[in-house]
């Protein structure tokens, strides 16, 4: 992994994307646009939304059929039933939820709404996670990699809230070609105590540093290259390394 003194941050532009779209085709464009080459050591960090589209994982609202308990949940928690159809049916868990967003757990990670979205999606619709988030990684780094890079990371970036914390930060939904996780377990602190529990995310450390150059409004950046970043690489690590299991969360497991 070695040492670095500077991360570089550098966003590439997206225009609106229509559903469908090749998402390969999109990223190689964007980034000629942008007169830029990917390198060997850099991550190249993509917004879930952009894949999201060209997976066409964006529903019309007006064509869902809303459940029974999805009438009872929008009464409950004042959002709109339509959606709350579309979470009942993306969701692993419904734990509660605030005026407006239900408190959820999709694909291991705890997340309002089970990250369906109204913000960015075209008038009138939803746009909903990728279905495999690392395999859409997966698949965009293989894609990359034939250009001969073999040391190469893909994330897709969403955003979430922090516990008792204002404002949204980055979230790695999924990662494919780079450690997610740094072990300091049972390495000295700086008193030589042995450090028991830490671990360090790096995805979702990368992915916040995207999602502060991507924003959340009109700023269409749609992917940022994370230059000299502290990663350990590998050809066959996902984001599944960076789960934790509900019982030993120190938030989960007291709900």
């Amino acid at each position: 992994m070695g040492r670095h003194t500077s991360i570089t941050l550098l966003p590439v532009g997206f225009p609106l994307v229509n559903q469908g779209q090749n998402l390969n085709e999109l990223v190689d464009r964007a980034l000629r646009r942008k007169d830029l080459s990917l390198r060997n050591g850099d991550v190249l960090a993509v917004a879930s939304k952009i894949v999201s589209s060209c997976e066409n994982r964006i529903f019309k609202l007006d064509t869902v059929r809303v459940s029974a308990k999805a009438i009872r949940l929008s009464e409950r928690w004042k959002i709109d039933r339509r959606l709350a159809s579309i979470v009942l049916r993306e969701a692993d868990y419904i734990l509660g939820g605030i005026r407006g967003f239900l408190l959820t757990i999709k694909d291991g990670i705890l997340t309002a709404n089970a990250g369906v979205d109204v913000k960015n999606s075209p008038r009138g619709m939803a746009t909903l996670w990728p279905k495999n988030s690392d395999k859409s990684a997966s698949q965009l780094r293989q894609h990359l990699a034939r250009k001969g890079l073999t040391r190469l990371g893909v994330e897709i970036v969403d955003s979430r809230v922090t516990p008792l914390r204002l404002g949204t930060i980055g979230l790695a939904i999924g990662s494919f070609g780079f450690e997610p996780v740094r072990d300091y377990r049972h390495k000295p602190d700086l008193y030589g105590r042995e450090v028991r529990v830490t671990q360090i995310n790096i995805a979702d450390d990368l992915a916040s540093a995207a999602h502060m150059l991507m924003g959340e409004t009109r700023e269409q950046i749609g992917a940022v290259v994370i230059r000299n970043a502290p990663v350990l690489f590998g050809s066959s690590v996902g984001s599944s390394r960076a789960i934790l299991e509900p019982q030993r969360c120190l938030i989960s497991s007291n709900f």
